[in-house]
C-alpha cells in the first residue's frame, strides 16, 4: 500500500507540477525567475530527503516515511517549475529567424536554417536532462 502511495506522488510530481510551473512562468514571474526559484525549492526538497535518511530519523519508520513524502512533494514543485521552462528558455536563445547562407572555414557554403537548429535543440535537451538525472 505504501508503495502505491509513493508511486502516486511520483506520478503527480511528473505530470501535474510542470503545468503549475508553466502557468507561474507565463503569468507571474517569467521563465528565468521561475527557474531560479524552482531550483531553490528543489534544493530544500533534497535537504529534507537527506534528513529523512540520517540514522536518528530513519530509526523511526513513520517519521522517515513522512519526511520522504514531504521531500518528494517539495522536490516535485521545484522540478515542475524547472522542467516546464528550461527547454523553452534554451530555444529562445536562438537569435536567427530566417535562413541564411554561411561559409565554413573550408570555404563550403551552407544554408543555416533556424527551424532545424531549434528542432535540434529540442532533440538534444531531453538527452542532456536525462544524463543529468542519471549522473
Amino acid at each position: 500500500m505504501r508503495r502505491r502511495r509513493t508511486e502516486s506522488l511520483l506520478h503527480y510530481r511528473a505530470y501535474v507540477t510542470p503545468l503549475f510551473g508553466a502557468y507561474i512562468a507565463d503569468e507571474k514571474w517569467g521563465r528565468y525567475n521561475t527557474i531560479a526559484v524552482s531550483v531553490a525549492i528543489a534544493l530544500v526538497g533534497h535537504i529534507i530527503l537527506i534528513i529523512s535518511a540520517i540514522p536518528p530519523v530513519i530509526v523511526h519508520p513513520n517519521s522517515a516515511l513522512a519526511a520522504l513524502c514531504i521531500a518528494i512533494v517539495i522536490m516535485g514543485l521545484g522540478t515542475g517549475g524547472f522542467k516546464s521552462n528550461i527547454s523553452p528558455l534554451v530555444a529562445e536563445q536562438q537569435r536567427f529567424l530566417r535562413p541564411f547562407v554561411s561559409q565554413t572555414k573550408s570555404g563550403e557554403r551552407v544554408i543555416v536554417d533556424p527551424a532545424l537548429t531549434t528542432s535540434r535543440i529540442y532533440m538534444v535537451c531531453p538527452i542532456l536532462h536525462t544524463s543529468g538525472q542519471c549522473g
